[in-house]
């Protein structure tokens, strides 16, 4: 059932349409497979300015110290910043009166969270869309048995490694058996479990066989694409910790070989709203400010979780999610895209976005480092496809 909570504060313009999609899926949704569903969703929801999916970085801190996190912090005194599990209810109300139907728990490790279960289950007690990011730790028979009476509708689990070695590398700690044992104990109690790898320079010598361990459970493996710069108080810098091209493309053909029908299946509806003719003079097509939008540890409303905060950011703690919402969704919507993105040989393919050009995002300029990234991985994919 669709939470239509959301549309009480909408004009009356906006409350008709959301009205009149809820009676189109209704019509077709026992033919419309369920991830294009999801993407339509957010299609007319970006239309209504309605924020439908919100991610909610519930902590910083973790129970693993993995030397490529974008986010993770290990001073102690960030505990008495964090948000309590009051603010984050509160703030996950406002949120659904708004038409939040989705929500995504993360971190850190968002399970060490002292309220994590009060916030997961005022989720599910709202009928709201809930994941659960976790490296699994956590994911005890205690736990697994919580989710299976109250059920998330994914659980993804960030694998690290093949064996306590490759795991040590990665993470610092010797989590490999404690890890793959609640992974299978999740699968096992039935629970809908994707398994997210995230290649680096640390994991490099075991990626394939990181890969091969994900693809044995037998569940829906992402393998992600690229490495999000960590933020300043991290201390971390991406160059630390990236990849080549050479072994990003690697990795990739090997995702397409053990992975093709799940990735096809997942990303081929989605690449149809990407793959769009020629980018607008203002506006992102992306969903982030649109339908989406994140919270991070400190309170902090953005369209995305790494997106940078001198380009837009908004205080719902203060001013109300509302208007915190409403600030972000305009700036989004106004985004001037770079001049030079318009004559750019690659802009029917690559669709400006401020988070990989973070540097000069906010003087809405493109950073030419990363330009010249994706030029030469074009270049290369396309070498490989007339070559195949």
């Amino acid at each position: 059932m669709l939470n239509t909570g959301g549309v009480k504060w909408l004009n009356k313009k906006k409350h008709i349409l959301f009205c009149t999609f809820a009676r189109e899926i209704d019509c077709f949704m026992d033919k419309l497979p369920y991830r294009e569903f999801i993407a339509m969703m957010q299609e007319r929801t970006r239309e209504a300015d309605v924020p439908y999916s919100g991610s909610f970085e519930l902590t910083p801190l973790c129970n693993l110290d993995c030397k490529m996190c974008y986010v993770h912090l290990q001073d102690p005194s960030v505990k008495q910043r964090m948000l309590s599990g009051e603010q984050w209810i509160s703030l996950i109300q406002q949120a659904i009166d708004a038409g939040m139907m989705n929500a995504t728990l993360t971190g850190g490790e968002a399970m060490t969270h002292p309220a994590f279960w009060d916030i997961y289950m005022y989720l599910l007690n709202h009928g709201i869309i809930t994941y659960v990011k976790t490296n699994g730790i956590l994911l005890n028979e205690e736990a697994i048995k919580r989710f299976k009476e109250y059920r998330p509708f994914q659980i993804d689990i960030s694998l690290y490694g093949c064996d306590s070695e490759s795991y040590v590398a990665v993470t610092g700690v010797d989590a490999y058996e404690q890890v793959v044992r609640n992974i299978q104990m999740a699968i096992d109690a039935g629970l809908h479990i994707q398994i997210n790898i995230t290649p680096s320079r640390y994991m490099s010598p075991w990626t394939e066989r990181v890969m091969t361990l994900a693809k044995s459970f037998g569940v829906s493996v992402l393998v992600n694409d690229g490495l999000i710069e960590a933020r300043d108080d991290t201390g971390r810098k991406k160059t630390d910790f990236d990849i080549s091209l050479d072994e990003e493309l690697r990795i990739k053909e090997k995702r397409k070989e053990m992975f093709s029908s799940g990735y096809s299946e997942r990303l081929c509806y989605f690449m149809k709203n990407r793959n769009r003719p020629r980018l607008l003079n203002k506006g992102l097509y992306c969903p982030a400010g649109r339908s989406d939008f994140a919270v991070n540890w400190d309170g902090v409303l953005l369209p995305c979780l790494n997106f940078p905060r001198d380009v837009v950011c908004a205080h719902p703690l203060r001013d109300g999610f509302r208007q915190a919402w409403s600030e972000v969704n305009e700036a989004m919507k106004n985004y001037e895209v770079p001049q030079a993105c318009h004559s750019c040989e690659l802009n029917d393919k690559c669709h400006y976005c401020p988070m990989c050009h973070q540097k000069v995002a906010a003087k809405h300029l493109c950073d030419p480092d990363f330009c010249n990234y994706l030029k030469a991985k074009f270049r290369a994919e396309e070498k490989i496809e007339k070559e195949d």
